[in-house]
């Protein structure tokens, strides 16, 4: 398998695995979603693909400078992906152009090691403010007249993960009111700019759709991120809950 994809290039599990095939159909409804590269099932760490590799991450490094006036180098987050299922806890975080050969030839081998075959999903590693999930219904009542917004400081994983209790706002969609009284709206993580970005959002995806969803999220330096999108099915609103 030869050269690098781009995540919009391909929506086929068989070629970028479960999270490369989510992330290109994210891109493909118009939803900002950190820029990267695949390096697509079944890749060579051949001295060719070495050097696509590099130049990927200095074209995602070059792209976000110039997009966000940035004058740092970034990082890149490295995510294993399977025609299967993903592995979270294989994410690598925080690497460094010099590291980046080595980080993935150890996600290969560990691969390799379970006699699977991946691949791996190359982004720009996000510096998150703010993170969390926007669920287009309440998916504690299943009442789809509210929206509710998770939001914690920091990376999303202390939220999806459970480690820290998110600060909570229903909107109504009848009204478009918060939830929240006026000394809360100074207490929690969000702007209210950003509750009015992350209802709208998730109200036109709903929509669009046509059924209830999720959408886990992050706000890099006041720009909003989509990290994955889940349809609210039965079985998950039956899963999901929260304490009040």
């Amino acid at each position: 398998m030869g050269r690098i994809l781009l995540l919009d290039d391909s929506t086929d599990a068989g070629l970028v695995g479960q999270l490369g095939a989510h992330l290109s159909k994210l891109k493909r409804e118009g939803l900002n979603v950190a820029d990267g590269f695949i390096l697509p099932i079944g890749f060579e760490l051949v001295d060719g693909m070495t050097n696509e590799i590099i130049r990927g991450f200095d074209r995602i490094n070059a792209s976000r400078n110039r997009d966000r006036n940035i004058k740092e180098e970034t990082t890149a987050i490295l995510r294993p992906s399977y025609m299967d299922e993903n592995h979270d806890s294989e994410v690598l975080r925080d690497v460094a152009r010099h590291e980046l050969i080595d980080a993935v030839k150890y996600l290969q081998k560990n691969s390799m090691r379970r006699g699977r075959r991946l691949a791996i999903v190359i982004q720009n590693d996000l510096f998150a403010e703010t993170s969390g999930t926007v669920h287009s219904i309440n998916p504690a009542t299943k009442d789809t007249n509210e929206v509710l917004i998770e939001a914690n400081l920091w990376m999303n994983d202390t939220v999806l993960g459970g480690e820290s209790e998110p600060d909570m706002i229903l909107i109504d969609k009848n009204t478009g009111a918060t939830s929240l009284e006026s000394e809360e709206e100074a207490e929690i993580c969000l702007e209210p700019e950003q509750i009015h970005e992350l209802y709208t959002l998730v109200r036109r995806m709903e929509k669009r759709l046509g059924y209830p969803i999720s959408l886990d999220w992050a706000y890099d330096r006041g720009v909003l991120y989509i990290l994955r999108a889940r349809k609210l099915d039965e079985a998950r609103l039956e899963n999901y809950r929260y304490e009040d």
